[in-house]
């Protein structure tokens, strides 16, 4: 086997902890595994992913990491993160204008030092095409460029939740449930991708359950099976293409460019039952999507559920007068 390089950025292995009040008014064991708090800055799933992606960077001899995501980027803040951290340089390209003032993750890229290239609606659609450009714009000044795609998510950014699937393994054999299900919260599907393989790899007993929040299931089932296979190819893995990919479907709605007031008030409500903060964007979705799934039926997905928060919560701020809205109504 290839073995990936790796450097160690994450705080883990993350808490799992049980949704009391949740559990007891749906009648299933609902827990959640805490990615929210794999760091402050770094927090959320891309930094398991950043773990091999930057390893990757640095085997190669990158100093310029570049990335590229929309104006509220969870992936985009937490290169920046990375980059400030280990004294690399940030190039990061997102969609939208500059705004007049600086919010949630475009503050905080900005104040960690990354450089903020604005793409146009029709420049993001070939985002590859200026991604390439300012790699090779960085290369003119004498650096050493390293893309990272847009959630970080391929082949080697899909190691991290296989890590993280080893690591649910071993919480289980330590003490944690053994969960019937794990679910995820899915945009382009190497978290998936990499919990499929890990629960081979590392004999996990659980279902993997991803939740589409943008894309349809077939194109969502088509990008994890590519991902796999090509982690197969590159790293020699000793594991089958799952020829099933279980995903509850139809909770995509607007996508991750709009937030309803529905998916606000479900984050509301979660912080006030259980005093967690979900994401409006990504986890809010997908959580509300599991939460009807076992309020239709509660044995759907067996009796111990894992819900795998993989953080977002500075995107909250730049909603602060629509949460302001529902707040005072």
């Amino acid at each position: 086997m290839n073995a990936p390089a790796r450097i160690e950025l994450a705080l883990a292995p993350t808490p799992i902890m049980k949704l009391e009040r949740l559990s007891r008014r749906l009648g299933v064991e609902l827990y959640m595994k805490r990615d929210d708090l794999t760091g402050l800055l770094e927090s959320g799933n891309k930094i398991r992913k950043l773990e091999f992606l930057v390893g990757d960077a640095l085997a190669q001899g990158a100093d310029t990491l570049i990335t590229v995501g929309t104006l509220q980027s969870n992936c985009c803040r937490a290169v920046s993160a990375v980059a400030a951290r280990l004294g690399l340089r940030a190039v990061v390209a997102v969609k939208g204008e500059r705004p007049a003032a600086y919010d949630g993750n475009l503050l905080l890229n900005r104040m960690l030092g990354a450089e903020v290239r604005y793409l146009t609606d029709e420049e993001f659609k070939s985002y590859p095409v200026a991604l390439d450009a300012i790699a090779e714009d960085v290369r003119r000044h004498g650096g050493k460029p390293y893309i990272i795609p847009e959630s970080g998510s391929n082949e080697i950014g899909a190691l991290g939740y296989l890590e993280c699937a080893v690591e649910l393994a071993e919480q289980i054999s330590h003490g944690a449930p053994r969960f019937d299900t794990i679910a995820v919260t899915v945009f382009s599907g190497g978290s998936q991708a990499g919990l499929l393989m890990g629960k081979q790899l590392a004999g996990l007993p659980s279902e993997i359950v991803g939740v589409p929040i943008a894309f349809s299931a077939d194109h969502v089932r088509g990008y994890i099976t590519d991902i796999i296979g090509k982690a197969v190819g590159r790293f020699g893995f000793a594991i089958d293409v799952p020829k099933t990919i279980h995903l509850l479907d139809g909770y995509q709605g607007a996508g991750r460019a709009g937030v309803t007031d529905a998916e606000l008030l479900l984050l509301i409500n979660l912080a006030r039952e259980e005093g967690v903060m979900l994401d409006p964007v990504y986890t809010a979705k997908a959580f509300g999507g599991l939460l009807d799934t076992l309020q239709r039926d509660p044995k759907a997905l067996g009796q111990r559920v894992c819900f795998i928060h993989t953080g977002g919560i500075f995107s909250l701020f730049p909603l602060r007068e629509s949460l302001t809205r529902l707040l005072d109504s």
